[in-house]
C-alpha cells in the first residue's frame, strides 16, 4: 500500500514537473526595447513645450521578452513630476493585458550664464573678452553675467564653454593691506596726490580704507588700479 502511494505521488511530481517544463517551453516573442522607446517618444515629444527645458531619456530600454499570439502596444498618458516624464507602453497579447513598461526621460532646465570664452589657465584674471554669455543646462549654482566676473581670479582651469559661477571666483586685490598706495583726491577741477597706506586689500571698484600718515587721517576710497585708490569729494557730497 504503501509503495502505490509513494508511486502515485512520484506520479504527480513527474506531472507537475512536466507542466512546469511545458510552460516554460512555451512559445515566445521579443520586442525590441527601441520599438517602445520609440513608441514612448511620440508622447514625450507632446509634453508642453519649455523653451527652458528639454527631456533626456533616463535609461535604455531593456527588450521584452512575451509570450506567442497577437501583439498590441499601447501608449498611455505621461505620468509628469518636476524632474521626470515617464511614458507608460501597454503590452497586451490576444487582447489581454501582458505588462506594463515605463520609458522615463529627466527634464533638464536651462539657463543662460557666463561661460569661459577659451581654455583658462588657473590663476587667470578674468578680461571682458575671456567670458561669453551661453545657455547651458542648469547644476544647481546660481547664474550670473559676464560683467560681475571681470577683474576677478580663479583658482581651477576652465575649458571652453564651461560655466563660470562668481563663488567659484576670487577677488583679485590689486591693492593689499599694509602696502603703500597713491590716493588720489578729486574735488572739482582740483586733484591732490598722496602716499598712504592701505589698511585692507581690495580688488577693482571695491572700498578700501587708507592711513594718510602726513596729516594722521584715515579715508575710504575706490580701488581705480593698481596700488590707486580715488577719493571723489565732489561726488560725494
Amino acid at each position: 500500500m504503501r509503495s502505490l502511494t509513494g508511486a502515485v505521488a512520484l506520479l504527480i511530481a513527474l506531472c507537475s514537473t512536466l507542466a512546469v517544463a511545458q510552460a516554460d517551453g512555451r512559445a515566445t516573442q521579443r520586442i525590441a526595447g527601441g520599438r517602445l522607446a520609440a513608441l514612448a517618444a511620440r508622447v514625450a515629444t507632446a509634453w508642453p513645450a519649455d523653451p527652458d527645458a528639454s527631456l533626456v531619456a533616463a535609461f535604455t530600454v531593456p527588450d521584452q521578452t512575451v509570450g506567442a499570439g497577437s501583439l498590441r502596444l499601447l501608449a498611455r498618458a505621461a505620468v509628469v513630476t518636476p524632474s521626470y516624464v515617464n511614458v507608460p507602453i501597454e503590452v497586451d497579447v490576444d487582447g489581454r493585458q501582458d505588462r506594463v513598461v515605463y520609458v522615463g526621460y529627466r527634464v533638464v532646465q536651462y539657463v543662460r550664464t557666463a561661460v569661459a570664452a577659451h581654455d583658462l589657465a588657473p590663476g587667470s584674471v578674468l578680461a571682458a573678452s575671456d567670458l561669453k554669455m551661453a545657455r547651458v543646462a542648469f547644476t544647481g549654482r546660481r547664474s550670473n553675467g559676464t560683467a560681475v566676473l571681470v577683474g576677478r581670479r580663479i583658482a581651477s582651469s576652465y575649458v571652453a564653454g564651461q560655466p563660470i559661477s562668481i563663488d567659484q571666483t576670487q577677488v583679485d586685490q590689486i591693492v593689499k593691506p599694509g602696502s603703500t598706495v597713491i590716493l588720489i583726491v578729486r574735488d572739482g577741477g582740483v586733484s591732490l596726490v598722496a602716499d598712504v597706506v592701505a589698511r585692507n586689500g581690495g580688488g577693482l571698484g571695491d572700498q578700501v580704507t587708507v592711513y594718510n600718515a602726513a596729516t594722521n587721517k584715515t579715508l575710504s576710497g575706490t580701488v581705480v588700479g593698481p596700488n590707486r585708490v580715488e577719493l571723489d569729494l565732489e561726488g560725494a557730497t
